[in-house]
């Protein structure tokens, strides 16, 4: 007999298994046919499978949960001779002093900004301070140097298999996001272009200020990061995109030690395996934007905030509120993480209030400190101008903006119900609503109908966890984060889903996933004695990975819907008028449906000498806007084609030259080129 066959251990524990697995079936099925039937706008099916989903996670909250590692011994460092000596010298007489100098150090900087607004002047001497500022602060709360000691060969043993399975993840995530960057996805979007034109003026010396907004009420100091690789590759698809290929793999990793730190190491690597082989993370992570800090930023910054509570080190605290200060720097939806950072302290303060602040009150005041230090300058420059820094959010917040009001006299609804629909279209964008925005336009929602099920399990799960018999309190930063990312993110901002807004819960939706099978597969290893446990996770996280990454290479990336058919009118004839730009003045027959400012063009074809066609020309051939002093490229858009032939009567000498998308042959644009300077 096979003592390695599989048996029943536990009766109850299999019978619970049987159950869940049968509901799970069901919830599935009642998922996959709301998803590709589609019978209602709001099917009622939908709601009795979250209800049934819900009383699944209420039967596996009973369970056993998953056991968190807590906080491992902390390796340290063997520290080089001057920096030792430095500490030492800090330990002993100077701490104060650094800590005071960081201080003085941050009020220059804020006296000096405003002085410094006239274009000629320079901010690099101020950026040099600022930065010193919050390293004066770490410095002055370094720890001892007794815990800055590392014995590699002892600490190699114990994690050797750890270090090569997460660098391994590591490398897979950067391939994924790197490899034929400047063609996947094809198209170079209008709002990529815009963000690289910023980039260029920093280059260019026109904007000079990194504590300032710039186009769409985005933070400068965005445009600066990214001007690092245009230096280096030029003025491409692969300079613009790059820098955030690189946040995308760095969230993969912060992902890895978050989850380890709140549950234990082989979840975090599950978390950040799915994360690594996300389609949606995948797609993000390959744009010239900067949505994709969100969630690079709330990781980081939850990391740390954790890793205080745990340990106590006055390091960490400053950590996570210089982290979270500097996301204030980034894209508007990176403001979140302040928001999640309160929610978190706030419940592990009602959950013991006077132990959480005997133990952490001096690390939230440093905390607080780190915060100012370098959010300083970006709070000055919003309470200077508080329009300008809110801008994006007055725009698209259904609030701010007036649209709520206005869709309440559009529809005849109620408030009431207008916030109930933007609450479900937001809630529901990984199980049945499909992205309303060309920024992704996935024509079907964020999750297969399967891992969409198992994401719903694990959140309601997670929920059902904070409070009670079974409370997990290191589930509430997870929880927190994908509500307040729905909320604030979707459900109060115009058109949701948009995925551009959504793209920080990318992280909770996957731990949430993992969190699911991880529940499932301890149970069913209670159950049943034997049972390949880890082979079917490895299993379940594979379909995941084959499954998200056919979706985007294989079904999606051929399709060009990111971007809009402009964005990709645009990018496909970029290189033919980047070869004829130095000789050729462009005639860009677009108006009104496109402009030759649409920011891709400029961008991918710099200094070219163009002029928008504005009127239409009429027969006979009129030449108001049309001075033929040097070679000519007209370029006609299909809905002003018709003129193409006048042009063509006037310069018989000219040759024609036809786009057409490869998707559905559908004609982009036709350029006509005239050699000659003679009509």
């Amino acid at each position: 007999m096979n003592k390695n066959r599989p048996r029943i251990k536990n009766a109850r524990a299999l019978s619970w298994l049987v159950i869940l697995l049968v509901g799970l079936g069901v919830g599935y099925r009642m998922m996959k046919e709301t998803v590709t039937e589609r019978p209602f706008d709001a099917p009622p099916w939908l709601a009795v499978g979250v209800i049934f989903i819900s009383v699944l996670a209420l039967i596996l909250s009973y369970q056993e949960s998953a056991s968190s590692d807590g906080p491992e011994p902390r390796p340290a460092f063997q520290l080089p001779y001057f920096l030792s000596k430095w500490l030492n010298y800090l330990g002993q007489h100077g701490r104060l002093v650094a800590f005071a100098l960081a201080f003085l150090f941050l009020a220059y900087t804020l006296y000096r900004i405003p002085a410094l607004i006239l274009p000629d002047n320079s901010f690099r001497g101020l950026f040099i301070i600022w930065t010193m500022a919050f390293g004066l602060y770490l410095l002055a709360l370094a720890p001892p140097l007794a815990t800055w000691q590392w014995d590699w060969q002892r600490w190699w043993p114990l994690h050797k298999q750890q270090a090569i399975a997460i660098s391994g993840l590591i490398l897979l995530a950067l391939l994924l996001r790197v490899w034929q960057l400047e063609t996947i996805p094809f198209t170079l979007a209008g709002d990529e272009g815009s963000q690289g034109l910023e980039a260029i003026r920093v280059l260019e010396g026109q904007i000079r200020n990194p504590f300032t907004t710039g186009w769409l009420g985005v933070p400068t100091m965005s445009f600066f990061y990214n001007s690092i690789t245009i230096r280096l590759f030029g003025r491409t698809i692969l300079g613009l995109r790059l820098p955030w290929t690189l946040i995308g793999t760095a969230a993969v990793l912060i992902t890895f030690f978050l989850v380890k730190r709140l549950k234990n190491k082989q979840l975090g690597f599950i978390a950040a395996f799915l994360v690594a082989t996300y389609h949606y993370h995948i797609h993000f992570s390959r744009l010239g934007s900067n949505q994709i800090a969100d969630p690079f930023f709330m990781a980081l910054t939850l990391f740390f905030l954790y890793r205080a509570l745990d340990e106590r080190r006055w390091l960490d605290w400053a950590l996570t509120g210089g982290v979270a200060g500097l996301a204030f720097y980034f894209y508007a939806g990176a403001r979140l993480t302040a928001v999640v950072l309160l929610v978190v302290i706030g419940y592990e303060f009602i959950r013991r209030p006077r132990q959480f602040w005997q133990q952490h009150r001096t690390g939230l005041l440093l905390l607080i400190g780190g915060f100012l230090l370098i959010a300083g300058p970006i709070i000055q420059y919003a309470i200077r101008f508080p329009h300008d820094f809110n801008a994006r959010l007055n725009t698209v917040g259904i609030l701010q903006s007036g649209w709520l009001e206005n869709e309440v006299l559009i529809r005849q609804q109620s408030i009431a119900s207008i916030l109930f629909d933007q609450f479900r279209r937001a809630a529901l964008a990984f199980n049945y609503y499909s992205d309303r925005t060309v920024w992704y336009g996935l024509r079907q929602p964020l999750l297969s109908p399967f891992f969409g099920t198992l994401f719903l399990l694990g959140l309601i799960l997670s929920m059902l966890r904070l409070w009670g018999r079974t409370a997990d309190h290191r589930l509430a930063p997870m929880v927190a984060w994908w509500w307040g990312g729905m909320l604030l993110g979707g459900m109060l901002t115009e058109s949701p889903p948009s995925s551009q807004r959504l793209i920080t819960l990318s992280i909770p939706v996957c731990f949430f996933i993992g969190l699911a099978l991880w529940e499932l597969l301890q149970l069913a290893g209670r159950a049943i004695r034997g049972l390949p446990v880890k082979g079917l996770m490895l299993l379940a996280i594979l379909i995941f990975a084959i499954n998200s990454l056919t979706i985007y290479f294989v079904d999606y990336t051929p399709q060009r819907i990111y971007g809009g058919h402009h964005a990709e009118l645009a990018t496909e004839i970029a290189p033919q008028l980047l070869e004829l730009s130095p000789d050729h003045r462009i005639y860009f027959v677009g108006p009104p449906w496109m402009y030759w400012g649409f920011a891709t063009l400029p961008y991918l074809v710099p200094r070219a000498d163009a002029v928008d066609i504005l009127n239409s020309f009429a027969d006979p051939l009129t030449w108001d806007s049309v001075t033929l002093d040097k070679p000519a490229v007209f370029v006609f858009l299909p809905e002003r084609l018709d003129e193409l032939v006048l042009v063509q009567r006037s310069l018989p000498s000219g040759e024609r030259f036809n786009y057409f998308s490869p998707v559905d042959n559908r004609l982009l644009a036709s350029l006509y080129i005239v050699p000659s300077a003679v009509p």
